[in-house]
């Protein structure tokens, strides 16, 4: 009889920072029901969870915890090891790399360990998070005790093997040390849960021979089960009806005889590898096509990918269509230079435990907090991935600020800190402010901007966070869709459009495709004309009469003061005729008050009148909130939520955070008014289209009369500040 392997595995997974309701939800829809369901088949396979979801679910739901142990125990199930914070390992150095393992394996034979009477076995097996594969990684799988990794098969296309040559499992090796390597299934990923099961059945079978040594593995999300969008009812069935997965498993034990399901583990053991074979860098396949740099570049590579596919015989050449490999996924740091920016943070952060370690200082605090910084959900954006949600981004800063401060105590931190270095690596020093209570990134090469402000707390104070935690507007490919939406809709033949039926959480969202010409931050500042709206600076519907936001400047810095000063002598164009000034800022740090003293010089032999701003970005990641709101002189704004466009007369603002008990107030005494209006990106998730208020841009404004050779000063603060 003509039989086949079949290797089962899901990876289940939640991003540091996810609301709680979100992996209540998954648990109950998907964690819950798919084990209990399981546990009454006799199929043999393999999970991962990352240490994230295993601290929740010990937490909140123990008894589940009990049936993995109870379906170990039972040699049902294997447990599949990775980084217990669930990195992208491939871009975080190599101690934390063997860090993030050894503390998901650790978790598991703690809580899996002593499940059997049998002797226990460590994890064997590695599951690489969004499957970023980078050929290194051989060797830092096999120091971490790792025997094999489950890939995509397209990593196996893209190194020049056939289908039928992905019948089994594959050895790698780096430094001459070896792992095994399984391909994934995208015929199985796509069809289950997907199509009938049969279809799936159809595929085991067209992998079936007559030796039976054939090898077909299966490996995806378990959320696919049960949490994805209109998946619930189909998996898991309704009061009339069984669900895909009661009868997937029930056929799957009807057809035993020849499908032989196996472990991964058990397959090591019981058969040799097809042979030796080196991947390229890369990850599935739409993760490639995400991480392409630039819009024009996915639009351009979307549109060849569907020329190719609508050739004849396109479907039968699928080894060949393997080799269009779109992006590479650290380009995610090119395309986004806030991620970039988080990245970095993280590298400096891990360079400090390093000396700190070798100083023997005790930073285990910290180096945990560290590690969950790494958790890979905001470092990328695709249908998934959480590089516009504010809530993971803010976890990972949040977990940073807090490993800085640990490492501030240790190092005994005391007064300002300065430091110059190329931090985000893209060619130019930054400055790094560092007190106890403050940490600022500024660059001089984007105008002297601050690109993140990050508030340490003091002492045993929990608040961390970056308050900076903010997302330019940038054109996403997936953009064009929305756009041709609303276009169609004004149709009146009652037909609609393929572009027509996209979901959208709410009307009106390409109203949203505002797209920023320059990386928004901190300490920027504008030269515009009177009259210009809080409005027309929201929509970019303004004309930029200065050279400055984008400029390099000069810097020093003044170790007795620790006063860092920036400056630019640039232009200013006013009714077409170029007048000379001269832009110096003066920044200090005081407890946590951010100083600064603008100083404006009119270079030219003619007078100038104009709007000068100082453009600044805050989050406290609410946009409609009754504990998150604007006040102006004690007083709550009439239009007061986050998301709010305004301004208020005078020089004085305060951002509100009730919930953490916080305040970033802006004084800026001189100012006519501070305009404030939010940054508000429109992005896509298995879910559809949404609004996300990525934070607020707050600008005082000071209408300027200088004289021919005159100069202007004037002296602002920021300061975060405990609100009672």
């Amino acid at each position: 009889m003509r039989s086949v392997i079949f290797t089962f595995t899901t990876h289940n997974h939640q991003p540091l920072g996810n609301f709680d309701y979100v992996f209540e939800e998954a648990y109950a829809k998907s964690y819950r029901p798919f084990f209990e369901l399981a546990s009454q088949y006799p199929i043999r396979f393999a999970t991962h969870f990352s240490g994230i979801l295993l601290d929740w679910i010990e937490s909140h739901h123990p008894e589940h915890i009990e049936r993995l142990r109870a379906m170990v125990a039972r040699g049902q199930l294997e447990m599949i090891s990775g980084g217990f914070f669930e990195p992208i390992l491939a871009v975080i150095p190599p101690h934390d790399q063997q860090a993030q393992i050894a503390l998901l394996t650790e978790r598991i034979e703690r809580l899996f360990g002593q499940a059997g009477s049998s002797p226990w076995r460590a994890p064997l097996g590695m599951w690489l998070a969004e499957r970023v594969w980078e050929e290194p990684l051989a060797s830092v799988l096999h120091d971490a005790g790792m025997r094999y990794v489950l890939l995509d098969d397209t990593h196996f296309l893209q190194a020049g093997l056939r289908e039928e040559d992905l019948s089994g499992y594959y050895v790698t090796e780096d430094l001459g040390k070896t792992l095994a390597v399984f391909p994934i299934s995208k015929a199985l990923r796509y069809t289950i849960p997907f199509v009938p099961v049969d279809e799936t059945l159809r595929v085991l079978r067209d992998m079936a021979s007559e030796a039976g040594s054939n090898i077909v593995s299966f490996a995806d999300d378990g959320e696919k089960f049960g949490v994805w969008p209109a998946t619930y009812d189909r998996v898991y069935g309704t009061s009339d009806r069984d669900g895909w997965l009661e009868e997937f498993f029930r056929k799957l034990a009807e057809n035993a005889a020849w499908i032989r399901m196996m472990q991964p583990g058990e397959v090591l053991d019981a058969l040799p590898p097809k042979g030796r074979i080196y991947l390229p860098n890369a990850s599935y396949a739409e993760m490639n096509e995400w991480a392409l740099p630039t819009a024009e570049t996915t639009r351009k590579y979307e549109d060849f990918l569907g020329r190719l596919e609508a050739l004849p015989h396109a479907q039968e050449s699928k080894t060949d269509l393997a080799f269009v490999r779109g992006g590479y996924w650290r380009n995610f740091l090119a395309k986004y230079p806030e991620i970039n920016h988080l990245h970095k943070h993280m590298l400096r952060t891990s360079a400090r435990c390093a000396a700190a370690r070798a100083r023997g200082l005790d930073i285990t605090k910290a180096e945990r907090e560290l590690l969950a910084s790494q958790c890979n959900d905001p470092y990328w954006h695709g249908v998934f991935g959480g590089a516009y949600l504010p809530n993971l981004r803010d976890a990972n800063f949040s977990a940073l600020v807090r490993a800085d401060r640990r490492l501030d105590e240790a190092e005994q931190l005391s007064g300002v800190r300065m430091e110059a270095r190329d931090v985000d690596c893209d060619g130019a020093d930054e400055i790094v402010l560092e007190s106890r209570e403050l940490l600022l990134f500024v660059k001089p090469s984007l105008g002297g901007m601050i690109a993140e402000i990050d508030f340490k707390g003091v002492a045993n104070d929990p608040r961390s966070f970056n308050a900076m935690n903010i997302m330019s507007r940038r054109e996403e490919a997936y953009h064009r869709k929305l756009k041709h939406a609303a276009q169609n809709s004004a149709r009146t033949d009652g037909t609609k459009s393929i572009h027509d039926m996209i979901e959208a959480k709410e009307p009106g969202l390409d109203k949203l495709l505002i797209y920023d010409a320059y990386r928004r931050g901190s300490l920027i500042e504008h030269f515009f004309a009177p009259g210009v709206t809080a409005d027309d600076l929201r929509i970019n519907r303004y004309e930029e009469l200065g050279d400055f936001v984008t400029s390099a400047c000069d810097w020093s810095y003044t170790d007795a003061e620790h006063k860092l000063t920036l400056s630019r002598s640039g232009t200013v164009t006013l009714h077409g005729r170029k007048h000379h000034v001269k832009v110096e800022k003066a920044l200090t740090m005081e407890g946590g008050h951010i100083i600064v003293i603008y100083r404006l010089t009119n270079e030219s032999d003619e007078p100038v009148r104009l709007c000068f701003a100082s453009e600044w970005a805050f989050s406290l990641l609410a946009p409609v909130a009754p504990d998150r709101y604007f006040e102006a002189n004690g007083v709550r704004l009439a239009e007061a939520q986050m998301n709010s466009t305004g301004s208020v007369i005078g020089g004085h603002l305060k951002m509100v955070d009730e919930y953490l008990g916080l305040a970033i107030a802006l004084e800026a005494p001189k100012a006519s008014e501070i305009i404030r209006f939010p940054l508000e990106s429109v992005s896509t998730s298995e879910a559809g289209f949404e609004r996300i208020y990525q934070g607020s841009i707050l600008m005082p404004v000071w209408t300027l009369d200088l004289p021919a050779d005159g100069e202007w000063e004037t002296r602002m603060t920021v300061a975060i500040t405990n609100y009672e």
